[in-house]
C-alpha cells in the first residue's frame, strides 16, 4: 500500500534527510540522488520543491536558524545579567550542534559564497531581535548608552559570522570579542 503524504510533509521530510546528511558529510559530498533515495521519492520531486541543491541548503539553514532562535529566546527570558546571557548565547553548543564541521567547511568554500551570505542573513534575521535585547540589557547594566543596541548587536553578529567564514575568528574567541565590544 502506497503511503500518501501532503506536499508539506514530503518537503519537510526531504529537508530533514538533507539536514542529517549535511551535518555528517557536508552538502558538497551529498548528492540530490542520495537525498531522494533516502526519502524514497523521485528526483523530479526534489526539483519541484527546490530549484537547486543550494536552495535545499538554504532550507536546512533556515530550519537550524529557527531552532537557534528558540534557544536564544529561552536564554533572553532567563534570569541573569546581560553579560551572563551573552556568555550563554555564545558558549553554548548551538553553533556546533547546528553548523557542524562538515557543513561549515562546505559553506566556507569559495563556490559557496552566496549560500554563506544567505546563511548570515538568515542567522541575523532570526537572532538579531533577541541579541539586541541582551546587548541593550548589557549596555544599560554597564551604564553605557543603549540607544543603538540594534546596531551594536547587528555589528557583533554579522561581523562574527563574516570573520568565522574567513577563519579569522574561531567560535571559542567570540566571548573575548564580546568583552572587548561591550566593555
Amino acid at each position: 500500500m502506497r503511503i500518501t503524504k501532503t506536499p508539506e510533509e514530503r518537503k519537510a521530510e526531504m529537508v530533514a534527510i538533507a539536514s542529517s546528511l549535511f551535518a555528517s558529510q557536508g552538502f558538497v559530498r551529498t548528492s540530490v540522488s542520495e537525498i531522494t533515495d533516502k526519502a524514497k521519492v523521485a528526483k523530479g520531486l526534489f526539483y519541484y520543491y527546490f530549484a537547486t541543491k543550494d536552495d535545499m541548503v538554504r532550507s536546512v539553514v533556515e530550519g537550524y536558524c529557527a531552532y537557534m532562535e528558540a534557544d536564544m529566546n529561552k536564554i533572553v527570558s532567563e534570569e541573569g545579567t546581560g553579560r551572563e546571557k551573552l556568555t550563554r548565547l555564545f558558549s553554548g553548543n548551538a553553533w556546533r550542534t547546528y553548523f557542524t564541521q562538515p557543513l561549515m567547511e562546505d559553506l566556507r568554500l569559495p563556490s559557496s559564497r552566496a549560500v554563506y551570505g544567505d546563511m548570515c542573513d538568515l542567522v541575523t534575521a532570526h537572532l538579531l531581535p533577541g541579541m539586541t535585547e541582551v546587548v541593550h540589557q548589557a549596555l544599560e547594566e554597564a551604564g553605557k548608552d543603549s540607544s543603538q543596541s540594534a546596531q551594536v548587536a547587528g555589528t557583533i553578529l554579522y561581523g562574527l559570522l563574516m570573520m568565522m567564514r574567513t577563519k579569522q575568528l574561531k567560535s571559542e574567541e567570540i566571548l573575548q570579542m564580546m568583552d572587548l565590544l561591550l566593555s
